[in-house]
């Protein structure tokens, strides 16, 4: 028989405050930083799977402040 599943923790959001995208890849920089840093420390390596998609997200959060600072050059 399977071992029983625990559902995960549930995050309830106290407060909201909104951030520019350039404050957001600023964070999430300094963040990925210290996770790799983290993860080659690790025995294991860590799961690349969350690298992955934090660094699509950073891919991203550049891509929105790229066409931003487009947009804003053409006006």
């Amino acid at each position: 028989m399977d071992a029983a599943v625990t559902p995960p923790l549930r995050v309830l959001v106290a407060r909201a405050e909104g951030i520019s995208a350039a404050a957001a890849q600023s964070r999430l920089h300094a963040f990925l930083n210290k996770y790799e840093d983290r993860r080659r420390l690790a025995s294991n390596g860590g799961d690349s799977t969350i690298s992955a998609q934090l660094e699509k997200l950073t891919d991203a959060l550049n891509e929105e402040a790229d066409a931003r600072m487009k947009h804003a050059s053409q006006k």
